[in-house]
């Protein structure tokens, strides 16, 4: 079976994911903001190099969703990238948003009113951090994984 990984793996051993934005909203704030700067690019350089990088050719046979993990999905800017291209060569998608903050999942889902090119996306929607997400030992298995902008915090081992 063909699964694509995009940009971010990291062990659920090693993760401290989510609790940085459950927290801290401003050192969360702060990082994302610090992270912005150090990428040296505007958000549309970003949006348009992550096109890229998803893959073209089809993840699945025809007639089947395409199964898309997000974690961290944040307001779904990238989500959107990644899913208007998964869209080009797929006739719907099944997208799992793994995201803790309610005003991030309030601004997808805005976004989502305002973009109907995404209609064919079944959405389905965990307001959960990435450790609690994986402590629930869900084995649905995913065609891409993405966990974009999500690393923000990781204490030392």
């Amino acid at each position: 079976e063909n699964i694509s990984l995009l940009l971010l793996t990291c062990p659920t051993g090693m993760m401290n994911v989510g609790r940085l934005i459950n927290h801290s909203p401003a050192r969360y704030l702060s990082s994302h903001t610090a992270l912005w700067a150090a990428l040296e690019m505007t958000k549309d350089s970003y949006y348009q190099s992550l096109a890229s990088n998803v893959p073209s050719s089809p993840l699945c046979e025809t007639g089947t969703d395409v199964r898309v993990l997000g974690i961290g999905s944040g307001s779904g800017e990238a989500d959107s990238v990644i899913l208007t291209k998964l869209l080009q060569r797929h006739s719907s998608v099944y997208n799992r948003v793994v995201e803790p903050s309610d005003e991030m999942v309030e601004r997808y889902k805005a976004l989502l009113r305002e973009d109907t090119t995404l209609d064919a996306v079944k959405f389905d929607w965990r307001h959960q951090t990435a450790e609690e997400y994986f402590d629930g030992k869900e084995s649905a298995k995913f065609h891409l994984v993405h966990a974009l902008q999500v690393l923000y915090h990781v204490e030392d081992h």
